[in-house]
């Protein structure tokens, strides 16, 4: 048995092993994919004044470090500039979603009481660590779209899915067969309700992820690579359509129908469609996700006939999504009375009865984000996870869109839908967020001169060096034409000096 706080902590020391033998995309993705599927759940290092160490951000640290310490092995390569976003539209959600928390805090002073329970108030320390919690939370997006941005990494982010959704299939199908054991085994605990993984007589597996909902859609979005994998290389594309038939029969056995649901829906996409048509379907999935609480709010989402068909299938699966739709509409009436800014921490935005009893039961991401960051957090995130999709179907012919990132679309996509039931928000979603906002970004880098040199006079004083070129392989060589250019003037001058001598 292997302690978890051991095992979060050593992840940074295997993780050199990766940027030292791996390119360095390869390596930034290992790292977080790597950390996401295997290091334990409900373990964390809580120090004050700072956000939780747990196996999403140790990772995400970890990678951001390292790959300061490894990127000039592939400065050649093109790329946007640094860790701050060039996008202006980027640059305000992430502001909105970083200063929605202090403007929570300023507008939750009140302590709330229900009965026995006292809720405290929302403090500026409070508002600093929910910032740096969101930023940390983002560290995958800035990373991916640094150096996860062009075709070529667009593509091997597709092909680690596969990989690891792969090599994890084998996990799931051992507890689908003897039960979810391997976290008990390994770390010494299960990581949620026993009760919810016992299904139609079956078991859904967890493996090392915090739900059997997680890797439910973990798989769905490792089986839409798959298949656009298929797409793209032709001379493997029997051994792709192969791989995409295993991960469908292992989500098929894993008992999660929401995953299977949206896999069913988005396979045909990427199956059939071109870029247009995966980048439109992915565009309106994203609109309907980043307004989805003003349709439910105005009774425009037919939940109604949701749950019919439900009922259908699975009945005791269509009272607990009756029983999710309830409790949605309580919460939603309560965000609705602090609408801009949310309700913050502490519980403040679930629903209490008049003894002080807690009646919430909250799944959906969607429903969260919005009681506790309100209006302007809710855009800010979901705008990171929809925006790029929507820009990228908007200028698909400007910046010449390939399959890759139109498929890395879809994907997103396929999470955002599973973001309205469920908390499957995820170093993953992020990831796939910031290589299409990289994406965005990666034509105005891969078009920028390599080497410019302007020589005026006879000593190169007039040289400027563009800003854009900040690489050190760029400067040096720069630097070396430079060097020649002013060797050859000198030369010319002696010849010229020799002549008029003998004249």
């Amino acid at each position: 048995m292997v302690p978890p706080l051991l095992a979060l902590f050593a992840w940074p020391l295997v993780s050199v092993a990766f940027f030292r033998k791996l390119r360095l995309p390869l390596a930034i993705l290992v790292t977080i994919v790597g950390g996401f599927l295997f290091l334990p759940e409900n373990t964390s290092l809580n120090l004050p004044g700072v956000p939780a160490f747990d196996k999403r951000s140790i990772p995400a640290l970890t990678a951001l470090v390292l790959a300061l310490v490894f990127a000039d092995r592939s400065a050649s390569e093109a790329r946007p500039d640094g860790l701050i976003p060039r996008h202006p539209a980027l640059r305000l959600l992430i502001a909105m979603l970083l200063g929605g928390a202090v403007l929570t805090a300023l507008t939750n002073t009140d302590p709330l009481t229900y009965g026995f329970r006292r809720l405290p108030a929302v403090t500026l320390y409070d508002a600093v660590a929910m910032a740096a919690a969101a930023l940390l939370m983002l560290l995958p997006l800035l990373l991916a779209r640094r150096f996860l941005a062009s075709p070529e990494t667009h593509r091997l982010l597709l092909l680690v899915l596969c990989v690891a959704a792969l090599g994890y299939s084998l996990l799931a199908l051992f507890e689908v067969r003897m039960s979810p054991q391997l976290n008990r085994w390994v770390y010494g605990f299960f990581p949620h309700s026993w009760a919810q993984h016992v299904r139609g007589g079956g078991f859904r597996p967890v493996v090392f992820l915090q739900h059997g909902l997680v890797l439910g859609i973990f798989l769905c979005m490792a089986l839409l690579a798959t298949v656009a994998l298929s797409r793209i290389d032709a001379r493997r594309r029997g051994v792709f359509l192969l791989g995409a038939l295993w991960l469908l029969g292992t989500l098929v056995l894993s008992r999660t129908l929401g995953a299977l649901f949206i896999a069913t829906a988005l396979v045909p996409v990427i199956l059939v469609l071109g870029v247009r048509g995966q980048l439109l379907a992915a565009a309106v999935i994203g609109s309907l996700i980043l307004a989805y609480p003003v349709a439910r709010g105005a009774d425009v989402v037919p939940v109604d006939r949701v749950l019919q068909l439900a009922e259908g299938i699975d009945p005791q699966r269509a009272a607990s999504f009756a029983t999710r739709l309830e409790n949605e509409e309580r919460m939603l009436a309560k965000a609705n009375e602090r609408p801009f800014f949310g309700w913050g921490r502490w519980g403040r935005s679930r629903v209490y009865n008049d003894a002080g009893g807690d009646i919430t039961i909250s799944d959906g991401d969607w429903i969260i984000t919005l009681g506790v960051r309100g209006w302007v957090g809710y855009i800010g995130l979901y705008g990171l996870l929809t925006l790029p999709i929507l820009l990228l179907f908007a200028h698909r012919r400007k910046y010449g869109v390939g399959m890759e990132s139109s498929a890395l679309a879809v994907i997103l996509a396929a999470n955002l839908v599973d973001l309205v039931p469920n908390s499957s928000n995820t170093p993953l979603t992020w990831l796939l967020a910031g290589a299409l906002w990289g994406r965005l970004e990666w034509q105005a880098a891969e078009s920028r001169p390599k080497v410019v040199a302007e020589t005026s006079g006879g000593d190169g004083a007039g040289y400027r060096p563009p800003t854009a070129l900040n690489e050190p392989a760029e400067r040096a060589l720069m630097q070396s034409q430079i060097r020649y250019t002013r060797q050859t003037k000198r030369i010319e001058r002696a010849k010229a000096g020799t002549k008029s001598t003998s004249t």
